[in-house]
């Protein structure tokens, strides 16, 4: 898929998850994995504008949450009639076989699973071409009002782990745009379970972030910070000799 110059320098002003799928879901089937937190957030009806041929939203939630009902009112009001909504924790995918999407978005959701190498093994699973995905990362150097960080870029900072200096300094920076949002970080939790999927786990490096994809069996293709550098998102490309497509 080929772009003018005026239009790419058009396309780059967007959220670059729009530009990234507006690049590859023509013609194709598109999957938002997680996107129901926020209503807004949800990128089912960014695809269809782009002429996505079939779309699925695929969310942990339960089927009576209003947030289900909150999107699909979205939808009708966008005119997007026709969206297969399924219920599913994403990791119980990566030792079955799930459906598969041409394209898959994924926003927000990886640094929130205990397990983030099993959700990319079902995210490999899930995509036949093109995988969107965005996560919120460290820098290598977090400066705060409670000190200085340094983190090598090889590195994952597994937020249970954080001793109370560390945490300070990270808790103090991400303040800044959270508020109290972020559970585990900047607001307390008791115990930390597996099944919980709203606290924050990790926070990864750019590097570190792309190594996992790479070794999931992805390639990357394109890339993009955003939210003040602190969230990155990913157009990754499933991994295959014969893969023939072009961007």
């Amino acid at each position: 898929m080929r772009f003018t110059y005026v239009s790419r320098i058009r396309m780059l002003t967007m959220d670059p998850r729009d530009e990234y799928i507006g690049r590859v879901v023509k013609g194709k089937s598109f999957a938002d994995i997680g996107g129901l937190w926020g209503t807004t957030e949800e990128k089912v009806t960014i695809a269809h504008k782009f002429g996505a041929t079939s779309l699925a939203m695929v969310d942990i939630q339960p089927p009576n949450n209003e947030l289900w009902k909150a999107f699909k009112e979205r939808c009708n009001s966008l005119g997007v009639v026709k969206v297969e909504c399924i219920v599913q924790d994403i990791q119980k995918w990566a030792e079955t076989d799930p459906p598969q999407y041409d394209v898959v978005h994924c926003s927000g959701v990886i640094y929130h699973i205990p397990n983030p190498i099993r959700a990319l093994a079902a995210l490999r699973k899930m995509t036949r071409e093109f995988l969107i995905l965005t996560s919120a990362v460290i820098s290598t150097h977090v400066a705060s009002d409670e000190g200085i960080l340094v983190i090598p870029e090889s590195a994952i900072l597994f937020i249970p782990a954080l001793r109370e200096r560390e945490l300070d300094i990270v808790k103090s920076y991400w303040e800044r745009f959270v508020g109290e949002g972020a559970l585990g970080l900047t607001r307390p939790l008791d115990e930390w379970k597996d099944w919980n999927y709203g606290a924050w786990w990790w926070l990864f490096t750019v590097n570190s972030l792309k190594s996992m994809c790479r070794v999931s069996g992805f390639d990357f293709v394109d890339g993009s910070y955003t939210w003040n550098n602190n969230a990155y998102t990913q157009l990754l490309r499933v991994r295959s000799s014969d893969n023939s497509t072009t961007l």
